[in-house]
């Protein structure tokens, strides 16, 4: 996954443009490789940043923006990839290339009945306590588990537990406000 923060109100848009792809790539049985040349792009946005500031101003022309993506991954990227690069470009959404990794990320994973689970600790957890959690949660939830660790020592102790929009709120930090809103 890249680093940018993901915009959630251009989730719906990028689900489009990701579902379009998706259909296209399981067509053609490239599901993999298409994945792994949006991570790219992706990468290549983050990572040289006046390739993204060339591609999103606003007074450079189309086909310079088109020639630059061209000499870039022509080639090097899967063509129906290529092809949604140019139409991001030509509708101006370029930006939108972490929300559209998401949201393919997101897919494949429910294709592959794989969770997404977020684990927010005080400390940073042992193998052993991640490989327990693990187990006990694809037990309990029927699916295979993926994590996203966080360490926030904010918590006190205890975890959190992020599962699609649900928050399961075990630390000490939460326990003690809860303590305090008792004693008033």
């Amino acid at each position: 996954m890249t680093s940018k923060t993901i915009d959630n109100k251009l989730i719906p848009l990028a689900k489009r443009y990701s579902d379009a792809l998706i259909a296209v790539a399981q067509e053609r049985n490239e599901l993999d490789a298409v994945a792994a040349d949006i991570q790219c792009v992706c990468e290549s946005l983050q990572g040289v940043p006046e390739m993204a500031n060339f591609l999103t101003h606003p007074v450079i022309p189309l086909s310079e923006k088109k020639d630059m993506v061209k000499s870039v991954f022509e080639g090097k990227i899967n063509q129906d990839v290529l092809t949604l690069v140019y139409l991001l470009l030509e509708k101006n959404k370029i930006s939108i290339m972490p929300e559209i990794l998401y949201c393919l990320d997101e897919s494949m994973d429910e294709a592959r009945n794989i969770l997404k689970v977020g684990v927010i600790s005080a400390v940073e957890i042992d193998e052993d306590l991640k490989q327990r959690l693990k187990e006990k949660l694809e037990a309990k939830l029927n699916k295979a588990v993926k994590f996203d660790f966080e360490v926030n020592p904010e918590i006190i102790a205890g975890l959190i537990l992020k599962i699609h929009d649900k928050t399961i709120d075990g630390s000490m930090a939460a326990k003690l406000e809860g303590f305090k809103k008792t004693l008033r």
